[in-house]
């Protein structure tokens, strides 16, 4: 538990510094609020980031627990309403790990509870240092919603046990892996940018441009 606490720290340290190095302003947000409080936020702030952390709470998405592990309910609830208030207000949301789940259930979507059922191969995506390099290879298959011009297969790492599974309505897959896992998924016709990723950019922008290239999109989505 103490080894991952650590690992979400640093993490987290690794978003500031690449909002900063790409313009931007960042703050970290209390997981709390009244309905108004969090309206008022969602006011506030030109883009959102929704990061990693435990599983989604399976109700959310009208399942019951079937292979999820720890949840954080209150967390759930907070970014839940949020995400839905940055939505109708606008804002720019990008969604990274978890945050890609949150996002993909917030809009009808669900998630596989547990990709190692599912596929065995799909152990690979459990890596036990996610900070430290690549892990597999995702194909890039709607480049226009990402920093990139051109479709092409990229190195990324992983840490998650869970995925999203049915895509929500209004959604496109902009990335995934070989046999079929979805890596990234994007709203077309939301101009402010709604996307979101499977695989951990922060930890490998600080030697892969094009993992940065993450934080300056948000950025500059954030700016329009």
């Amino acid at each position: 538990m103490v080894e991952t606490c650590w690992q979400r720290l640093c993490l987290t340290g690794k978003m500031l510094r690449h909002i900063g190095m790409a313009g931007g302003l960042a703050e970290l947000l209390s997981v709390r609020g009244t309905a108004e409080e969090i309206d008022a936020v969602a006011a506030k702030y030109d883009g959102f980031l929704f990061c990693g952390g435990a599983d989604i709470t399976p109700s959310l998405y009208g399942e019951e627990a079937d292979g999820s592990g720890e949840t954080d309910p209150v967390r759930d609830e907070f970014e839940y309403t949020l995400l839905k208030r940055a939505y109708e207000k606008g804002k720019t949301i990008f969604g990274i790990c978890r945050g890609q789940q949150m996002i993909n259930v917030v809009f009808g979507g669900n998630i596989h509870q547990d990709i190692n059922r599912i596929n065995p191969d799909w152990k690979i995506h459990q890596s036990p240092y996610p900070m430290e390099g690549y892990s597999h290879t995702v194909n890039i298959i709607e480049p226009r919603f990402l920093p990139l011009s051109e479709k092409r297969e990229i190195n990324v790492n992983s840490a998650h046990h869970q995925a999203v599974n049915r895509l929500a309505e209004g959604f496109v897959v902009t990335a995934e892996t070989g046999d079929g896992l979805i890596e990234g998924i994007a709203m077309p016709d939301y101009k402010k940018g709604l996307i979101g990723v499977q695989w951990h950019p922060e930890s490998l922008a600080d030697s892969d441009p094009f993992q940065h290239d993450f934080f300056k999109m948000l950025v500059e989505y954030s700016a329009k």
